[in-house]
């Protein structure tokens, strides 16, 4: 197979993939993920409801209609759903590669999930924006639910206003606006200029053997004790309780992962199926798929494709070797093998 031409700059997945262009091979890189794609993938029930969220509320771009996978089997059985309806948008910020890719799944028996801020697999998308009283109100606009106590913005640290809210399918988004503005290379125009990922899991310190130690995340500081810092817990929607988090970085991007957990406070495992509406994938680039299903497995995860393997997905004029797993705490990881530096 030759997988040298088959990358695409960010390698986006789904709809990308199909009109792959040739990208540089990936920079040696001492564990198994050696970068991310779309850093965000929400399941919707609605698409057009999902693209007004994050593209006229949060204000992030989306080009182009969207995709469709009627005509696309291979992409059908990736996702371990080969009768599905699948239709896709991707939407971006210049100020970081890859894009909230927003997947609407039909015709799968696909259920809503409603999982709380503190539930292990509930997945908040931190956005860094310029004008978040601007923000809100575009969102209320929207219906979007306000999750922080009072359902007003909370100031924490050096004078940094957070807020976290819901879009129509209940994924948790994370408003942040620091006192000062960190530089970008993103314009004036943009409103969002930083995005990060915080995903509730059961145990930090299992997520943390998992992600670093097993597929080879880089760690920004040692999983910190328990705090209860009751601003924080207001803008997350509690009354009470304690968290902590392990902070990782994504090796060869700027992606930040934030893994935490909480004490004190009910929590609920919420299992959920891929089709079902407010489930979450990922992209992580690997360099040895076999490898990276290995990891999750001895953690309790499991590949959701169909077969239970890789899949080869059509990308321009090669194929990728695909498969998307669902991590220990109910978090969807598509793995794609990227080609090995030359």
């Amino acid at each position: 197979m030759n997988r040298t031409l088959a990358v695409v700059t960010a390698l986006l997945l789904a709809p990308m993939l199909l009109n792959a262009q040739p990208a540089p091979t990936v920079a040696a890189a001492t564990g198994i993920v050696v970068g991310s794609g779309n850093y965000f993938s929400p399941i919707v029930r609605d698409l057009d409801a999902a693209i007004a969220f994050y593209r006229d509320g949060l204000g992030f771009d989306v080009q182009g209609p969207p995709g469709d996978a009627t005509t696309n089997p291979a992409l059908r059985n990736m996702f371990g759903l080969p009768d599905a309806s699948i239709r896709w948008a991707i939407a971006r910020t210049p100020a970081a590669p890859g894009g909230v890719e927003m997947v609407e799944i039909s015709n799968a028996g696909g259920i809503p999930i409603e999982r709380r801020l503190q539930d292990p697999g509930a997945m908040c998308l931190v956005v860094t924006v310029r004008d978040l009283d601007g923000t809100l109100a575009r969102l209320a606009r929207l219906g979007a639910p306000v999750v922080s106590l009072g359902g007003k913005p909370a100031t924490i640290g050096a004078g940094t206003r957070i807020v976290v809210v819901q879009d129509p399918d209940g994924h948790f988004v994370e408003l942040s606006q620091p006192a000062e503005l960190p530089s970008t290379t993103a314009p004036a125009s943009a409103n969002v200029i930083g995005v990060r990922l915080r995903l509730a899991v059961a145990d930090v310190d299992a997520a943390v053997r998992l992600y670093r130690d097993e597929l080879g995340f880089e760690a920004r500081a040692p999983v910190g004790d328990y705090g209860d810092n009751k601003t924080v817990l207001d803008a997350l929607g509690l009354t009470s309780g304690q968290y902590r988090v392990g902070l990782q970085n994504v090796p060869n991007t700027g992606l930040m992962y934030d893994f935490v957990d909480f004490k004190g406070v009910e929590r609920t495992t919420v299992p959920g199926r891929i089709q079902d509406f407010g489930s979450t994938r990922v992209q992580l680039r690997v360099r040895d798929i076999d490898a990276a299903i290995g990891a999750f497995e001895r953690f309790g995860g499991e590949v959701v494709s169909t077969g239970g393997r890789p899949l080869a997905l059509p990308a321009g004029n090669s194929t990728l070797e695909v498969a998307i797993v669902r991590d220990p705490n109910n978090l969807f990881v598509v793995l794609i093998e990227a080609p090995p530096a030359q």
